[in-house]
Formats: structure tokens, C-alpha cells, sequence
């Protein structure tokens, strides 16, 4: 992959939106809102697309002492595994997303190539899909708001049983995700530090941030602040649907840099008509109430949090033993890589390398063309590097347009 010219494509051609701009629109804001089905991102027919396995989990018992009974995990899966299960590789999805949204990088000679592994993406706990018979949430329980609050934690718990309890796999290649996937990925790498050989979070935190505590209450208050909202008894015939457009969207305001909004729109009235398109499909297509659950496990998430680190982030960086890749976007003002620790992590992490998306797209930059492209070059270096038996990284720990290690670009 040639960097440079991918590089000045992200600088320069948002200052005039036309093709390019109609384009990186349709991913950037979907990216950041998760939003895109599948078959948006990887073209499937029906014969192709993967069959939705349930795994059956009984009570799952949260950090809090609570227990979800009869707890369900939906997942899907690409590639074959191998004779020894060895080959498998963990994908999770975002806050929004659901089990195909990680699908844009699984494939035939992808970032997680199907030809060589064996790609596992769940429907994580309290999924906001309307699928009925997705994993279990507050609605799929029938509890509602009467489900019990959970961590990011109790999260990556329960993968590690769908994992290890219904695939029967006892170690992985890897484990990525993408926003609050790359959270879990974080967490993975210290809830479980020798359950795989390399962990590759983009776009994540280390734990949540001040201004991270305000976006999600303000997104939440304005789903609250809908009549139908009814303290979260509402029927699922009647939803909030405008107040959990309006809340979910508010993201978009962090969640792209300020120079993104003008490469992406050409005027006044395209940002309006854009936002009323956004917030009516959010608000028919996804629910509200898991979401909520959801977001406060992010803003209250910690990998420091448990024993024995006890709020020491660099001690839990110190406790990794995968390989850590790290994907964060400096242009990122949802999941900052300076506030959320992933800087500290990366420079305590024993075997850790950063690479800087550095795309105005911000949170979104995943699903840009120059996101795409450096994430799929460094996956495939990493993985290959693994497959031959040889340690570390390519190329350097920091980003060279860098100054300063711990510094985003000024």
C-alpha cells in the first residue's frame, strides 16, 4: 500500500464535496452511527449469507452479583475452522451494530481473510437489533427496565463462553472489534491475557472520558424526553422513535471532525435534510432500550477497574501479553485516544504497536477509503507475521507523522 498519495486524498478532497464527498458521506456518517446492514457493506446473495447459529448459555452471572437466566448468544461465522481449532478469529461489533457489521472485513483475502480463518461475530449482550430471536436484552427478556445494569466486562464474559462453551475453541488467532467492539478487544487483552495471540481494537477506549459521560446522558435524556418513551415500559408496536433518532444521533456531533462536516456537506439545507433522513431510520431501526443498557456500560467502562489494578492504568496495560494493535483516529472527538487512555495503553502494553487512522472522518474513519485501506494492510501484516512464526511488529510503535509518542498530530 502506497501511504502517502492515500494520505493526501484524506486532506484534500474534503474541501470539495462532489463524487467523492456523496460517497464518503454514505460511510462515514453510517460508520459512526453503525447503521450499515451488511449488505451495504459486503454484497451477498441469500445463498451466501451465513447461517445465524443461537448458543444457549443458561444463567449468565454478571460482576454485580445478578443473573440473566436462560441467556441466549446469536452469532454468526465465516470460513471454516480447522482440525485443532486453531484458526479462529473474534470480530465484535459496535455499540449500534449487530452480528453483520463486522462482515466489511471478513472475506476472501480481507483484512480477516475466510480463506485462512475462521471469523466468529457475535450479536453481543443487549444487542439493540429488532431482531426477536437475537442475544438476549432487556426486551428480548421481557424484563425491560427491570433487566439488571451490566459491564463491559460481564460483556466479554459471556463471549468467552460462546466461545469456549459452544465453539469449543480454546484459543484464538486474535480478537478485533470496531468502536465498543474495540472496547471489548481492550478488555479481552486483560480479562484474558493468554486466550489469544494478538488483540486489534479500532477506534476504542481505555476507559470512558468526562465528555464521553456527557454525550451518552444527553443522547439518553433526549430518548427519555419522548412521551412514549413511559419510563421504558413502552410497547414495541409504539416506540420513542423520534426521541431515540434525535438521542442517537447526537453522537454525530463528537464523532466527526469539524473539517469532516464540511467535506461531507455543501450547505445548510443538505445537513438538515441528511439529519431528518438520519434520525427517522435510526429511530424505525433500532431499540431503544438495549441501546441505553449499552451505553452505560461504555461510559462507566474501566479496564482498570477490576482487581487486581485497581484503577491503575498502566498496570492493566502492563498485564497484556498479546500483541496489541491499536487502531484510533487522532480526527476522533467520540473515543479521543489522549483522554481514553489508549495512548497510556499503548506505551505500557509490554508488546504494543498505534497506527493512526488520521482521517477527518473521525470515529468514523474505519469505513473511509483511507481507513480501509491502512487497516486491512496492518491486519494482514500482523496476521501474517503470526502465521510465520515471527515476533513483534512491522515498521514502527508510533506513528512517524507523530512528534511526541503520547501526542496526537497538533
Amino acid at each position: 500500500m502506497e501511504e502517502k498519495p492515500v494520505h493526501r486524498q484524506s486532506r484534500t478532497r474534503h474541501r470539495a464535496p462532489g463524487r467523492y464527498a456523496a460517497t464518503f458521506l454514505s460511510c462515514a456518517l453510517s460508520a459512526v452511527l453503525l447503521s450499515l446492514p451488511a449488505a451495504a457493506q459486503t454484497p451477498q446473495t441469500a445463498a451466501q449469507r451465513p447461517e445465524v447459529q443461537t448458543c444457549q448459555l443458561g444463567e449468565l452471572r454478571l460482576e454485580s452479583g445478578a443473573v440473566i437466566p436462560d441467556f441466549r448468544m446469536t452469532y454468526i461465522t465465516h470460513g471454516t475452522l480447522n482440525a485443532d481449532r486453531s484458526n479462529a478469529i473474534l470480530s465484535i461489533h459496535g455499540l449500534r451494530g449487530d452480528r453483520s457489521t463486522q462482515t466489511a472485513w471478513a472475506g476472501p483475502g480481507l483484512a480477516l481473510d475466510t480463506g485462512r480463518y475462521f471469523v466468529i461475530q457475535p450479536d453481543t449482550l443487549s444487542v439493540a437489533s429488532l431482531d426477536p430471536n437475537a442475544t438476549t436484552s432487556p426486551t428480548r427478556s421481557g424484563m425491560n427496565m427491570n433487566f439488571p445494569r451490566f459491564t463491559m466486562r460481564d460483556m466479554v464474559n459471556a463471549e468467552y463462553r460462546l466461545v469456549t462453551e459452544c465453539l469449543n475453541i480454546r484459543r484464538l488467532v486474535a480478537v478485533t472489534g470496531t468502536s465498543m467492539g474495540g472496547i471489548a478487544s481492550m478488555q479481552w487483552a486483560v480479562s484474558y491475557p493468554d486466550f489469544m495471540a494478538a488483540v486489534i481494537p479500532l477506534v476504542p477506549q481505555a476507559h470512558a472520558n468526562r465528555q464521553v459521560n456527557f454525550i451518552w446522558e444527553s443522547a439518553r435524556q433526549a430518548i427519555m424526553l419522548d412521551p412514549k418513551w413511559r419510563d421504558g415500559s413502552y410497547p414495541n408496536d409504539d416506540p420513542p422513535r423520534r426521541g431515540t433518532g434525535v438521542g442517537m444521533i447526537i453522537q454525530n456531533a463528537f464523532g466527526i471532525s469539524a473539517g469532516g462536516f464540511e467535506g461531507l456537506f455543501a450547505s445548510r439545507d443538505q445537513v438538515h435534510r441528511n439529519y431528518a433522513q438520519q434520525v427517522e431510520q435510526i429511530g424505525n431501526t433500532t431499540q431503544a432500550r438495549d441501546w441505553i443498557y449499552r451505553t452505560w456500560a461504555i461510559e462507566s467502562h474501566d479496564i482498570a477497574a477490576a482487581p487486581p489494578f485497581n484503577g491503575d492504568l498502566r498496570a492493566a496495560a502492563r498485564s497484556i501479553r498479546a500483541r496489541l494493535l491499536l487502531i484510533p483516529n487522532c480526527y476522533d472527538q467520540l473515543l479521543p485516544p489522549g483522554e481514553s487512555g489508549v495512548m497510556t495503553v499503548a506505551m505500557h502494553a509490554p508488546n504494543a504497536k498505534i497506527v493512526d487512522i488520521d482521517d477527518l472522518a473521525g470515529h468514523g474513519g474505519t469505513r473511509s477509503p483511507r481507513g480501509i485501506a491502512v487497516i486491512t494492510s496492518e491486519i494482514r501484516d500482523l496476521l501474517q507475521r503470526i502465521d510465520d512464526g515471527r515476533p513483534g511488529f512491522s515498521g514502527p510503535q508510533y506513528p512517524r507523522h507523530w512528534s511526541r509518542p503520547d501526542r496526537c498530530p497538533g
